[in-house]
């Protein structure tokens, strides 16, 4: 009689030969150290779910009774209301406002928007916007904006990469030296800036701007003040004000999208971002003002795990070009290219470095936590130059890094919570009201 042999297994368990009881394989080392993290995350785990339970019963009922706030905030017909906003920064402390939308304001889907700030960066603040909705179709929309602002501590550096050093001779002359300490300075603006948006196709859209905006600066209300560390003189613009018009045409392509139904649908979780421009601007009157600004951005978004787990990679650039960007007169201290603050080189304080242009590298992966709760951490490295050359220059690049918590529901963002460092030894905490990746115009940051 013949016996089949039997097939060989990787998973066949031990027994003893007399007894033939099975006997377990000995757990790994690997198993035998799995309950040291846990030990070592025990309390901050907990902190953080004692600490979020409010946070998540007040999102909870938030989503839940989004109707009846909404009766209570808006008119009877959600065509209408008004609602409190704050916000703060380690930078600037607590600003407060509010918020006025009218939807459907003429009948084809405009919306007009007014706000006023006051507190934190704002001594006050003041902001009309209307959108066209569908006035025109549904492939060319036109916004308006009007904004009038006061601040009184806006941040001013010096021009250049340089890091903060300890306090020289003063007063430091602005364009040429490269010391680079800390002041603040009063600016009030008002700015109108106009807008169409044009879909070709796809994903793919033009925008065209235009804004005039008129500037007047002057000591610093609080703070270190500009004319104590700068010889003033020296800096364009400052003496006289800006009175100026640009004018630029971006080419923008945007597939961001989420990718899973069951997870807040304002976390985009796959696509691409990537916009170029070109824009001049002109002064007005005796305004000397005259130069070009150029630029772009792309973004890449990884869906690493059914859209709760993604890596954002983003690189920028923003520069001026026909100026020297220091002393020909063509273009101000305000209108050169910025980096540092709650979006862009995180970790530094707003305005840190500014030259001719700007570059802006950042890497940052965010899950899902559940329960209305997402995190993300970060890395930044951005430098400012005069020469484009020394934008490959990577050990002059400077770090940000960080993280912080989102809040939202499925189909709102709340507010983000997020603690930024910098190898230079800042630290900044900021409570926004808009995520670092939104969809906000590129002008918008100025």
């Amino acid at each position: 009689m013949h016996i089949p042999a039997l097939e060989p297994t990787a998973t066949l368990p031990r027994a003893n030969e007399a007894s033939g009881v099975e006997i377990p394989e000995p757990p790994t080392t690997g198993e035998r150290l799995r309950w040291i993290p846990r030990a070592i995350f025990f309390i901050p785990r907990w902190t953080f779910w004692l600490v979020a339970q409010p946070l998540r019963l007040t999102a909870w009922t938030y989503e839940k009774t989004q109707a009846q706030l909404r009766g209570a905030l808006f008119s009877v017909d959600q065509v209408y209301g008004i609602y409190p906003v704050a916000n703060y920064s380690t930078d600037y402390g607590f600003s407060v406002g509010a918020r006025f939308v009218h939807r459907n304001t003429f009948g084809r889907k405009e919306r007009l928007r007014l706000s006023a700030d006051w507190g934190g960066e704002f001594r006050q603040g003041y902001a009309m916007r209307i959108s066209s909705g569908e006035r025109f179709g549904k492939r060319v929309s036109a916004t308006l904006g009007l904004r009038y602002q006061r601040r009184p501590g806006e941040r001013f550096f010096g021009i250049g990469n340089e890091d903060e050093t300890t306090l020289p001779e003063m007063p430091i002359d602005p364009q040429t030296s490269d010391d680079a300490i800390g002041s603040r300075f009063r600016e009030d603006i008002t700015r109108a800036v106009g807008s169409v948006d044009t879909l070709l196709v796809g994903d793919l859209k033009l925008r065209v701007t235009g804004a005039w905006a008129k500037r007047e600066f002057g000591d610093a209300v609080v703070g270190p003040s500009i004319a104590e560390r700068y010889d003033t003189s020296r800096l364009i613009g400052f003496a006289n004000g800006v009175n100026n018009v640009y004018v630029e045409a971006e080419l923008i392509y945007d597939s961001r999208r989420p990718t899973s139904r069951y997870i807040s649908q304002v976390m985009d979780a796959t696509g691409w971002y990537a916009s170029v421009f070109a824009g001049r601007a002109t002064g007005v009157g005796d305004d000397t003002t005259d130069f070009m600004r150029y630029g772009g951005e792309v973004q890449r978004l990884i869906d690493l795990y059914q859209g709760s787990r993604v890596l954002t990679l983003r690189a920028s650039l923003d520069g001026v070009a026909g100026t020297d960007g220091r002393t020909d007169g063509k273009i101000s201290f305000i209108d050169l290219p910025r980096l540092g603050g709650a979006d862009f080189l995180r970790g530094y304080p707003r305005d840190r470095f500014r030259d001719k242009g700007v570059s802006l590298l950042t890497a940052e992966y965010a899950w899902d936590l559940g329960n209305y709760f997402g995190g993300y951490a970060f890395v930044d490295l951005g430098r400012a130059f005069n020469d484009f050359d020394d934008v490959a220059e990577l050990r002059s690049y400077h770090m940000g890094f960080g993280g912080g918590i989102e809040m939202r529901t499925h189909r709102s963002f709340l507010f983000r919570a997020q603690l930024a460092a910098s190898r230079s030894g800042d630290v900044f905490f900021e409570l926004a009201l808009s995520p670092a990746f939104g969809r906000r115009e590129r002008a918008g940051r100025y």
